[in-house]
């Protein structure tokens, strides 16, 4: 449980012992859960700082070697800080920040809308669908490709495939880092460094795939970098290099923060739209609702961010799928980086720290219905979407997530557009989808069909 902790066996100890409990692990190392919005803002937000570093994990030095560089994984300091500072800096510089941000998006609208159209285009509009998940990566890591390498790939593209499928494979084998082996190399010393389990190793091997492309990108951008006029976030991070304006910028470190902003951004995208298309399949009347504010606000043209003022419900839709999958429930694990206390109790320097988001994101302290899936949740009595302190999907603090405006520009854009192009439903004879999960670094839902119908 201490490097892949289920929120199910959290939310058990959490009854017998409360909304702050802590767990042993091997030497000295302790495991701190906590329950609740209150003292998860006590934590994330109020002591951000205090609880802002990262634990020193085996599967952390699998995924980001030994000295864990980049930015998900580094420790809270300078460095870290030149790093976001540093991102944020791209997005203004490049022209995509706030409201132009949305443009990365929309530029890949059209592509998105045929790949899907594609699957039901010898079918006479209608087909049943038994993954549709990739469809979203492409889409996701195609913004992303653009804003870190400066292009957008083909769909069909073999190296675009490959590393959307080492990518997925990674956080796939990480539901399974819960074996014994992995529990030994975690409590013995050093082992690590000369033995792991198969799992492990097929990770490693995923990572060094995925770096292996990035690092041919890294030297296509050194080839033709003109120092005057930066064309995406590699070449920004190479002018760092260069002019060693910081000493907190190197090329693995480079290539460590690409992989974060890459990682991260397409899983995490991609998965939410996945459970999206489950709820709506399964509440075929909130999915109605939705497409009668598109055909109203929208008709026939492609959305725009800023669309999203007039389209309340649809907004709506799309926070409460962000809040009953809970996709990352237990976030990225921090770490306290001095010993401090909490409610009272000691907590030691480097205790590991497990924030419970379900605790808060399903309490019916903060939510009208909270274990059904229900937009209304987040719509004030004018039918305008309201404020929701404990909503907090993205993280909270000094290491929530970076590209937060992108997620939720993509989120808003790829579901209105794939809602206002077709409609799902579920398969002949199946009464409900599954809404369970499967454990893992995100939670998936299970395998299931459903079928995509072509509305004009």
């Amino acid at each position: 449980m201490a490097n892949n902790p289920d929120i199910q066996d959290l939310a058990t100890l959490s009854s017998q012992y409360g909304n702050l409990f802590g767990i042993k692990r091997g030497g000295s190392t302790y495991i701190v859960c906590i329950k609740g919005y209150d003292l998860f803002r006590e934590v994330m937000l109020d002591n951000s700082k205090t609880f802002a570093a990262r634990p020193s994990t085996v599967v952390q030095k699998i995924l980001r070697g030994e000295t864990c560089e980049g930015i998900a994984t580094s420790q809270y300091g300078p460095g870290l800080i030149a790093h976001r500072k540093l991102f944020h800096s791209v997005l203004r510089s490049m022209g995509i920040n706030g409201k132009d941000l949305a443009k990365l998006v929309v530029e890949e609208l059209p592509y998105f809308v045929d790949e899907l159209h594609s699957l039901v285009s010898s079918c006479s509009g209608m087909a049943k669908i038994d993954d549709i998940s990739e469809v979203f990566q492409y889409a996701s890591l195609n913004v992303l490709a653009y804003f870190t390498f400066g292009n957008r790939y083909s769909y069909k593209d073999g190296k675009f495939k490959i590393l959307l499928k080492n990518n997925f494979q990674i956080f796939s084998l990480m539901s399974k880092l819960t074996s014994p082996g992995l529990i030994l190399v975690s409590i013995i010393p050093n082992l690590y460094k000369f033995w792991l389990p198969k799992t492990a190793r097929e990770i490693q091997a995923c990572v060094r795939n995925l770096e292996t492309f990035i690092a041919s990108e890294i030297e296509y951008h050194k080839s033709t970098l003109d120092l005057n006029s930066p064309r995406d976030l590699i070449d920004y991070y190479l002018l760092e290099v260069a002019t060693q304006s910081s000493k907190h910028f190197t090329e693995t470190g480079v290539r460590k923060a690409v992989m974060d902003v890459f990682q991260a951004g397409t899983e995490t995208t991609s998965t939410t739209l996945k459970w999206a298309v489950l709820y709506m399949a399964n509440n075929p009347d909130i999915q109605e609702k939705i497409q009668c504010e598109i055909n109203e606000v929208l008709g026939n043209k492609l959305p725009t961010y800023e669309d999203r003022i007039k389209m309340p419900y649809t907004e709506a839709s799309i926070m409460e799928v962000q809040r009953k999958a809970s996709i990352a429930p237990v976030g990225v694990l921090h770490a306290a980086g001095e010993s401090t206390k909490l409610m009272g109790y000691d907590i030691p320097k480097g205790s590991l720290i497990v924030p419970m988001y379900t605790s808060f994101l399903h309490s019916p302290e903060h939510w009208k219905n909270p274990f059904q899936f229900d937009p209304k949740n987040f719509l004030d009595a004018n039918g305008q979407v309201g404020t929701r302190p404990a909503f907090m999907p993205f993280g909270a603090g000094l290491r929530a997530c970076l590209g937060i405006n992108i997620a939720k520009q993509e989120l808003f854009l790829f579901f209105t557009t794939m809602l206002q192009h077709f409609t799902f439903q579920l398969p002949p004879g199946i009464l409900k989808l599954d809404e369970d999960y499967i454990p893992g670094l995100t939670l998936q839902p299970k395998s299931f069909q459903v079928v995509l119908k072509q509305r004009h």
